[in-house]
């Protein structure tokens, strides 16, 4: 470095090989312990769905939609009344989630687990994705499926008991 202050690419070179050491040994290092972790942490599987909500099919300027309340507040309602404890509860029973935790956990804490288990995203105006995740591959398919069927069947009681209200209203009306 005696006419310029650049070093080239034969000084980067030289520099590496000097200090070989300290370049290979966190490397050994990091990749010998996500080695280790990968091999003995636990296997998790999630699955998911992808709910389509689908407006009213008749043109608005013919009827009202029943349903008036925004997506994100409809999906609140939904998720807190099938995320609830009876429900989670009979899911757990019905797929014998969680047999470990069972033995030595209430069972308002292993539901509590399940919760952690779930999660929903908005993804836009007309859908949300569903995601459960857990141990066992084919068990976490059928759980995420029955969460899902869950969700569109209480969708379809909102909607049916809004119209129902809707339907009470006019009769009384008229």
């Amino acid at each position: 470095m005696k006419q310029s202050d650049q070093m080239s690419l034969w000084d980067y070179l030289e520099f590496a090989l000097r200090r070989k050491k300290l370049i290979i040994l966190p490397f050994v290092l990091i990749t010998g312990l996500s080695i280790v972790y990968s091999l003995l942490s636990p296997d998790i599987y999630q699955a998911g769905t992808t709910i389509m909500i689908q407006p009213q099919k008749v043109p608005k300027n013919y009827i009202r939609s029943t349903v008036t309340s925004p997506i994100e507040e409809r999906l609140r309602t939904i998720s807190q009344q099938v995320m609830s404890r009876t429900v989670l509860e009979r899911i757990i029973t019905e797929f014998d989630l969680y047999k470990e935790a069972r033995n030595s956990l209430a069972m308002e804490e292993i539901v509590s687990m399940m919760r952690g288990n779930i999660e929903l995203i908005e993804s836009g105006e007309d859908s949300f994705q569903l995601f459960y995740q857990g141990k066992e591959p084919g068990v976490v398919a059928m759980v995420a499926n029955k969460l899902a069927s869950l969700f569109i069947e209480e969708n379809l009681n909102v909607r049916e008991q809004s119209a129902e209200g809707t339907t009470e209203f006019l009769e009384m009306e008229l």
